[in-house]
């Protein structure tokens, strides 16, 4: 009577599919999470080197940034969000740019212009599945020498 049930092999692809199919959608979530993320970083690093590029160009004597006016941090803030791809996020995270004296070198003091920007990303699977996909707080800041 057992015989002919070890001898069946109808079922061997479901049972096959049945263990594989958990183990490969988490390997496939994982992998999708982990360039969720690089791809968050990615994006928040070119944001605020585009808003320091925007604060570079305008920084002259007489135009918007030559120092932080309100002016001046709007333009910075339009060109983060273009730069992102979302319209509303300077409106919705952290974005901030500052112009200070910095100290050269080889001479007198020039101006940095650092503009930052903070994103809170979440994986798609909860922390406990993976322990290196947990939600973080993606922040970038880029300093720029003017001259």
């Amino acid at each position: 009577m057992i015989t002919p049930l070890l001898r069946c092999t109808r079922a061997t692809a479901a049972i096959e599919a049945a263990i594989f199919t958990p183990i490969f959608l988490m390997f496939m979530l994982g992998i999708t999470d982990l360039g969720g993320g690089m791809l968050a970083r990615l994006q928040v690093n070119a944001a605020t080197q585009s808003g320091a590029i925007y604060a570079v160009i305008n920084s002259g004597t007489g135009q918007s940034c030559a120092s932080v006016t309100t002016a001046c941090l709007n333009g910075i803030k339009a060109v983060i969000n273009d730069a992102t791809g979302d319209a509303s996020f300077c409106t919705n995270y952290t974005c901030t740019a500052s112009i200070a004296a910095c100290p050269s070198p080889d001479g007198p003091s020039t101006a940095c212009i650092t503009v930052s920007a903070s994103y809170p990303y979440s994986p798609l699977l909860p922390d406990t599945i993976y322990s290196w996909a947990t939600s973080s707080t993606i922040t970038s800041t880029t300093t720029v020498r003017v001259l």
